[in-house]
């Protein structure tokens, strides 16, 4: 089924665009197969050092605040940096950008791979190194968004973005599985050694990225540069609001996926092990629905995808029955993944040439932010008043989020 949709992308991608130069589509078809490449190998190094590093963190300290916080650390650069990555998605050819981002993540890595001390040392080196690679991370990401707005037409655009969202989340599932069965005869420094190889993967494909010029159609707008890291258009703050109800559902996920099978199914780790194993097959799935599903997505109002999911969630929590539990909130997920690249690739499609570096910068911080604080609020209120308030905490906001025009309206 995953080779069908991939054939079907391929004969798409092969087709030219009316008015434009058979250079210039053979150029838009190697970067919308190149960029999910770079994605792909880099996350797979990125996650896979960054659950080896959690580990050792964890067994050092014997805290699992510590160890999440290791890999919640990569998002702190750019959330600090934001203006200064904004600038430069606005002053600088995006291709080089990634490129230079790759070859200091490289040479980063590396270091610590060479480094030659080992324990508490090797591992405090080594979450700062992290940290600092978190910032190249973000532009690599940002700026191959950027890179596929620019040379990639308006009728390949969508699917472009979900290609490289399914690279990115191929490349997470990827590290982890690869991370898990190495953790135990493996130490850090071969860990680090081998991040370094992929990233020489990810360099080496960056370099084969072409020079971007402005977009189809975009040759006066996208001279213009941002001048403050703020949405100015209302149609494009209202989606990116609704984006960000999928930052507080991915926050949400990150307590539910231990908390649920424990607390709501009363089982163990083996049964928690199912559903971390399953959910990210779920979001992967969700990936490849949303490529099938790419003129509906465009037609259906965004509203539709934040409250499409909150049904087989709350219904989810309410049976407490594994296998009826288990379906629903994995529907969820599946549903979860379609409104995250609904609402990215309207985003991107929407937004103005100059206002594109805004439209990821703000995505590269502020998703991340409103990941933190949904796991802090979520994790609270299950703590204290259990998982099925935290639930219905989730459908709630949504449901403000969403109505939140149509009340504005009402009170004036």
């Amino acid at each position: 089924m995953v080779f069908t949709h991939l054939a079907k992308v391929r004969r798409h991608l092969s087709n030219g665009a009316g008015g434009r130069s058979p250079a210039r589509d053979r150029m838009s078809v190697w970067v919308v197969y190149t960029v999910p490449a770079v994605l792909f190998v880099n996350t797979l190094g990125s996650f896979f050092v960054l659950l080896r590093l959690s580990t050792a963190v964890s067994d050092a300290t014997g805290s699992g605040l510590l160890a999440g916080g290791v890999l919640s650390a990569p998002w702190l650069p750019a959330l600090i940096l934001a203006p200064f990555l904004n600038r430069v998605l606005g002053e600088r050819e995006p291709g080089r950008l990634v490129r230079i981002a790759e070859a200091t993540s490289l040479l980063l890595t590396a270091s610590l791979a060479m480094l030659p001390v080992s324990g508490t040392t090797l591992v405090v080196v080594a979450v700062s190194v992290v940290l600092a690679r978190g910032f190249f991370e973000a532009m690599t990401r940002s700026a191959t968004s950027v890179l596929l707005r620019r040379i990639v037409d308006a009728q390949r655009l969508n699917r472009a973005n979900t290609f490289a969202e399914i690279g990115k989340l191929a490349g997470t599932s990827a590290g982890a599985a690869v991370a898990g069965p190495l953790s135990g005869p493996l130490g850090l420094h071969a860990f680090f050694a081998l991040g370094a190889l992929t990233l020489c993967g990810s360099l080496l494909l960056a370099a084969t990225l072409p020079k971007a010029g402005p977009g189809a159609g975009e040759e006066g707008a996208a001279q213009e540069r941002p001048r403050r890291l703020r949405l100015e258009d209302p149609a494009l703050r209202r989606l990116f609001s609704l984006f960000m109800l999928v930052a507080f559902w991915q926050g949400f996920h990150t307590v539910a996926v231990n908390v649920v099978p424990r607390d709501v199914l009363g089982g163990g780790t083996s049964l928690v092990g199912v559903f971390v194993a399953l959910s990210a097959v779920a979001i992967f799935a969700g990936s490849f629905a949303a490529l099938s599903a790419q003129r509906r997505l465009t037609r259906i109002p965004a509203e539709v995808w934040a409250i499409a999911p909150m049904a087989p969630l709350a219904a989810a929590i309410a049976i407490a029955r594994v296998g009826p539990t288990l379906a629903g909130y994995l529907i969820f997920l599946v549903l979860f993944e379609v409104a995250y690249v609904a609402y990215n690739n309207r985003l991107l499609a929407q937004a103005r040439p100059e206002e594109v570096p805004v439209v990821v910068t703000l995505r590269a911080t502020l998703l991340p932010a409103g990941v933190i604080v949904s796991i802090l609020t979520v994790g609270l209120l299950s703590d204290l008043a259990g998982p099925l308030v935290a639930v219905l905490a989730v459908v709630a906001v949504t449901v403000l989020v969403t109505a939140a025009p149509w009340l504005g309206r009402r009170a004036r």
